[in-house]
């Protein structure tokens, strides 16, 4: 079969193939939120290096979060860390199985119970730190 060429079929995709269904939309978001968190923790630790070099890189690092193009990031951040945390109980509540002896404990069960747990810890860290 020499000299015979194989076509191979390519479907053509647009770049925004991604808006065209809402349920290929959220996981493009959930995908774009693992991003911000990377990003939130590098912060972090650098906070970290920062607060270890002394007070005056500390403050310097402090005045520089607080401008309003910091505050957005953390804002935005801290909604895809809580979209990204609710979808994955989600996720977790229908992969994984409880069972207890015959009877299998219902997958919404579960993620009513990660989230209420999740909710209620979240509360008491900020009631900790925030001194309340």
């Amino acid at each position: 079969m020499k000299g015979t060429s194989v076509k191979v079929y390519r479907p053509e995709m647009s770049a925004m193939w991604w808006l065209k269904s809402r349920s290929y939309f959220l996981f493009m978001m959930r995908e774009l939120s693992s991003v911000f968190i990377a990003l939130f923790v590098l912060v972090y630790l650098y906070e970290f290096f920062l607060l270890s070099r002394g007070p005056e890189a500390y403050g310097h690092l402090r005045e520089l979060l607080s401008t309003p193009g910091a505050v957005a990031f953390y804002g935005v951040a801290f909604l895809f860390s809580v979209y990204h945390t609710v979808t994955w109980f989600q996720a977790a509540s229908r992969i994984q199985v409880v069972r207890l002896g015959a009877w299998t404990m219902p997958g919404w069960m579960m993620l009513v119970g990660a989230l209420g747990a999740w909710i209620v810890i979240s509360a008491a860290v900020a009631a900790y730190f925030l001194g309340a």
